[in-house]
């Protein structure tokens, strides 16, 4: 038997010459095929191998292949509430609808995030002094220093509160997008662009945005409010308090 495949015997009676030369050339070639021993087939063992080389790679490729994918969600969704914000801002401008003239405005931040929820459609509502729970879940939260701290719960909002205290208020719009304020007091807007799912991490589905002048400085009045940029504008490698799970490329997503 063949040990390469399981064929047919490989020991055919042998052809006299004397009985072939008078056929055509057709003929003589398709029975001296006949009778010609050909190897076919993998061995079970060769088989074997070949899987367990393509299981190797791709339990070497497949993470990196599902955390690129991944990256370029959370890129596209960034990119997308970017680009709604600055939409909000440039409407804001043209209708002479923005009031602030410092830092710590009230009533300025009130007016800058209804005009803000009244260009989405909300599907959720949660003002302060209301529950945020139903349109903000447990997550990264902006920390200070104490992200460095190397204690797993900091920077991390076990409790379900808002995104830096109680005194904010948060809405969901139809596109599952929860977006908050930082503060009461200061034009700081936070979204989470896949909502409640995770992972909930800033640098990844967590962003701030702030208003700007043209020098993409923190604008604190309106009088120099121009654009729209994330409050951190650059790529955070290490650790941070906007960045508890690194890396996070704050920069580099909206310019690629």
């Amino acid at each position: 038997m063949n040990s390469r495949g399981g064929g047919a015997s490989c020991n055919p009676a042998p052809v006299r010459v004397s009985n072939i030369l008078h056929l055509e050339n057709s003929e003589r070639t398709s029975i001296l095929h006949m009778h010609s021993c050909q190897k076919y087939g993998f061995t079970l063992a060769e088989v074997l191998i070949t899987l367990g080389i393509i299981g190797i790679v791709t339990a070497m490729t497949l993470p990196s292949l599902v955390g690129h994918w991944k990256d370029k969600q959370f890129k596209t969704a960034y990119k997308k509430a970017y680009s709604d914000l600055s939409q909000v801002l440039q409407e804001g401008i043209v209708n002479q609808q923005f009031v602030r003239t410092a830092k710590g405005d009230t009533p300025a931040t009130t007016i800058e995030y209804e005009l803000m929820k009244s260009k989405f459609k909300v599907i959720s509502d949660c003002p302060y002094p209301e529950d945020i729970s139903k349109c903000w879940k447990k997550g990264d939260t902006v920390c200070g220093g104490s992200c460095t701290s190397g204690n797993p719960s900091d920077g991390i909002d076990l409790d379900n509160g808002s995104p830096k205290s109680g005194n904010t208020s948060c809405f969901v719009d139809a596109s599952g997008r929860n977006w908050c304020l930082f503060s009461y007091q200061e034009n700081l807007f936070i979204v989470d662009t896949n909502g409640f799912s995770q992972p909930n991490r800033f640098g990844k589905d967590r962003w701030m945005f702030t208003f700007a002048d043209l020098n993409n400085k923190r604008a604190d009045n309106y009088m120099n409010y121009k654009k729209i940029i994330p409050f951190y504008q650059e790529d955070i490698l290490e650790q941070t308090s906007f960045c508890k799970h690194p890396p996070c490329y704050y920069e580099s997503w909206l310019l690629k």
